[in-house]
This record gives C-alpha cells, structure tokens and sequence, in this order.
C-alpha cells in the first residue's frame, strides 16, 4: 500500500537539486569575481603601465587640478566634509552595517555585509599601497605616488553594497538609490578635485563588485539570481570600457568624465543590491 512521507520531509532527489542549484550559484558568483579580476588587471595595465594611459590620465588630471573647486554651493560644503574623513568613521560605518542584519535577528547577513564593507576598503589599499606601483614612463609628469583604486569612492560603495545585503527586503531599495547617489557624488567629486583619476574611480568599483561577488558566492539560503550575478559581472566592466573610451578616445571634458566615472561607481550600487539573493522570508 503506497505511504505519503510525513509533512516538512525534503525528498532526497530534492535535497539534491537544491544542493547542485546552491553549487551552480556558488561557481556562478566566483566565475564573476574572476571575470572582474581580469579586467581590473587590464585596467591598470592600460592605463598606468603604459605611455599612451599615462599621458592621458595625466593631462586630464592637470586640468583638474587647474580648475579644482569648482563645486560648490550646498554641494560642495557637503562634499568638503570627504576631507575630513577618518578611519574610525570609517570603522563605524562598518559596525554600523553589523548592526543592521544584527537587530533584525539575521546573523548570516550581519556578517556578509561588514564583509563587504569591510574587505572592500582592505582590498582596495592593500592594492594601493602595498601591491601596485605607478611607473614614470613618460617623462613628463615626473614620479608619481599610486592612486588606484580611490579608497574615498571604495568606501562609499562598500558601505552602500554592505548595508544593502545586511537590510532588510523593504529597505533595500531605498538604500540602493541613496547609496548610489552617494557612490555617484564621491566618483565624481574626487575626480574634479583633482584627489583621483578617472581609473582609479572605474578601478574602486570593481574592487567592490569582485568583493560582493565573493561574498555571493559564500553558502546562504535565498532565492538566487543568477541573471543578476551575470549583469552585474557584464555591465560594470562594460561601463568601465566605455568610460575609458569616451574620455581618453574622444576628449570629454574633465565634468563629464567625473560625471561618468561617478555614474559607473552609483551603476554598480544597483547592479549589485538587484544580486543579493532574496531572502526566504520576508525582512522583519
């Protein structure tokens, strides 16, 4: 006589599924992160390991130099505060982020998301400081400290991709377009004032997509998105090339390209709140 197996009872073939889904994400989301790691690699190559990308960035970097402070109004004055950013601000951002998932008894996400603030800003002044140089290749510029990526737009991004993994589902769109004007505003800001290059912005931001990619990728229950990982790998370097080619191959002014590298660093706050995963129950 044919039984109903008890109620809340997985079927093993089941389990499997749900296994080789979460194995298939898992490679999905580190395919990704790689994907990036390879074009943040031809970024700096193109653009500070070469004659050609040097001279470009540079005189695009002299004219905002020459031109600094030119934002201003409410704008500025809001701006001007970047300058006085320190790390224990930066620290309490991060715990801030912590005690989002914290107080909504959510544990797995607390910790993915100071993960992605965090390991965000680490990467991007261990590569900073420590892992990549800028040459003086041409002779004109005289030597130079590295400034890819920018910390100051890393920041921002990971702390806007860290709270939108750690809160809650009704909240994470409100914070989405907040944290990509944010990221947007500080993109372009450093490059008008002269603080960054237009790479190192297109550079921060992919750092940071490398770094929610990864943590992506990491065992978590939610309803996946695997069409969600593949834009966000896709579009954020394609933003970046076409940035690249609309600055330094058809001569944008240095506000439009601050404009620009902000756009791709406000782009990849949305591209990457749309991949993390929904969660199985509602957010409280």
């Amino acid at each position: 006589m044919a039984t109903s197996a008890p109620a809340g009872t997985t079927h093993p073939s089941g389990a499997r599924a749900g296994r080789a889904s979460r194995r298939t994400w898992s490679v999905a989301a580190f395919a990704a992160a790689w994907w990036q790691l390879v074009v943040l690699g031809v970024l700096y190559v193109a653009c500070v390991r070469t004659v050609a990308g040097q001279d470009a960035e540079n005189a695009l970097h002299e004219q905002a130099l020459a031109e600094r402070g030119g934002v201003g109004g409410l704008l500025g004055r809001v701006l001007a505060l970047v300058d006085r950013l320190e790390p224990p601000h930066l620290v309490l951002g991060v715990v801030a982020v912590g005690t989002l998932g914290l107080l909504r008894g959510r544990p797995g996400r607390a910790l993915a998301g100071t993960a992605v603030a965090a390991v965000s800003l680490g990467m991007t002044e261990v590569l900073k400081l420590r892992l990549l140089e800028r040459p003086d290749l041409s002779e004109r510029y005289g030597e130079m400290a590295n400034s890819l990526p920018s910390g100051h737009t890393s920041a921002v991004l990971g702390l806007a991709l860290g709270a939108c993994v750690a809160a809650p589902r009704l909240l994470r769109a409100p914070l989405a377009l907040v944290g990509a004007a944010a990221a947007t505003a500080m993109g372009a800001f450093v490059v008008l004032e002269g603080w960054h290059r237009v790479s190192d912005v297109l550079a921060s931001a992919l750092v940071c997509s490398i770094v929610l990619c990864c943590v992506l990728g990491l065992p978590t229950r939610g309803a996946r998105r695997r069409g969600a990982v593949a834009a966000l790998a896709v579009l954020v370097p394609a933003a970046c090339a076409a940035v690249l080619a609309a600055v330094y191959l058809l001569g944008a002014s240095t506000p439009a390209a601050a404009l620009a590298a902000g756009a791709v660093a406000g782009l990849t706050v949305l591209l990457g709140t749309r991949a993390v995963p929904r969660e199985v129950r509602p957010g409280r």
